[in-house]
């Protein structure tokens, strides 16, 4: 079988064309350091680098809610820290206005102290989360839960809503404390005898039984504020539990993010040095079929007629 000259050019420009697609290839995966460029290329690893495409953003979305529901207990921890701290100190003046070593003009400087604090109470029971939202409002969280009147009358606007969370393998977690809980023992709390605005109301006969001498009437606050004390405490505990748990389960978020992120790299990853064989050895068969069709090319029959 006769093979044209012109089939020899052509087979030849095949064959550089072929070259230059694999090397420029190779150059973009180097590039980009993927092993794909196209799902084409291998239809079944790209089914498999979507779906863990998909696990990692679900897990990534996970980690980003624990954060986030971490950083508001966080808030909460510090309001309640403050508050079991200004409870800490009622409680110590309260002790004091009953004894009788303390005169009437001792107790009334004791109960305009004491004032100030219930002011910071409120403060602090208003407390927001950096999203905006009120943490102790409940889901009615986009205006201060606790307010007061033209009597000073301190009432509360918010909800006992409690709000969850799904964790990792579906583990429901306690996103909040409403104010209903906040001065009785915390989210999840048993104590249901003291309402939202108690606190408010017995510092108010505080400073009364203060401001009067009434020696009476101040012991008997002595084991109100106690209890009150205690039960920002157990607050406090609640929530060091829930954050003990949020970061167990962002522990385990990571490890499986850790996992999922290996096998995708598996799939996904360009192997380099396995490219880099590949380049050299085609770059070297380029040059082969370049000096190849130079040397064709430079054949003429009149090259023989001399």
């Amino acid at each position: 079988m006769k093979v044209a000259t012109n089939q020899y050019f052509n087979e030849l420009t095949r064959l550089l064309t072929d070259q230059h697609a694999e090397i420029a290839t190779l150059q973009a995966k180097m590039a980009k350091g993927d092993n794909l460029l196209r799902a084409s290329e291998d239809p079944a690893a790209s089914i498999k680098i979507l779906n863990l495409n998909s696990l990692v953003s679900k897990q990534e979305t996970q980690t980003a809610t624990l954060k986030s529901l971490d950083n508001r207990l966080t808030a909460e921890e510090t309001a309640l820290t403050s508050m079991r701290d200004i409870m800490m100190r009622i409680q110590e003046l309260t002790v004091m206005g009953a004894n009788d070593t303390y005169s009437r003009d001792n107790r009334k400087v004791m109960a305009a102290e004491i004032r100030g604090y219930q002011s910071q109470l409120v403060n602090l029971a208003n407390s927001r989360h950096s999203d905006g939202g009120y943490l102790f409002a409940g889901t009615k969280n986009s205006a201060p839960p606790f307010t007061r009147d033209a009597q000073g009358k301190v009432t509360y606007q918010g909800d006992s809503t409690r709000i969850y969370l799904n964790g990792v393998g579906n583990q429901q977690m306690e996103v909040n404390t409403s104010g209903y809980e906040l001065f009785s023992g915390g989210s999840a709390t048993k104590d249901r005898s003291l309402d939202a605005t108690f606190v408010f109301g017995e510092i108010d006969k505080l400073v009364v039984a203060l401001e009067s001498g009434n020696q009476a009437d101040i012991g008997a606050h002595v084991s109100t504020s106690d209890k009150l004390r205690g039960n920002l405490e157990l607050a406090l505990t609640k929530i060091g539990v829930r954050r003990n748990v949020i970061e167990s389960q962002a522990s385990i978020a990571q490890e499986q993010s850790t996992t999922l992120q290996g096998l995708l790299s598996e799939q996904k990853d360009l192997d380099y040095t396995e490219a880099i064989t590949k380049l050299s050895a085609r770059m070297l068969a380029l040059e082969a079929a370049q000096s190849s069709m130079a040397k064709i090319s430079q054949l003429n029959l009149f090259n023989y007629l001399r």
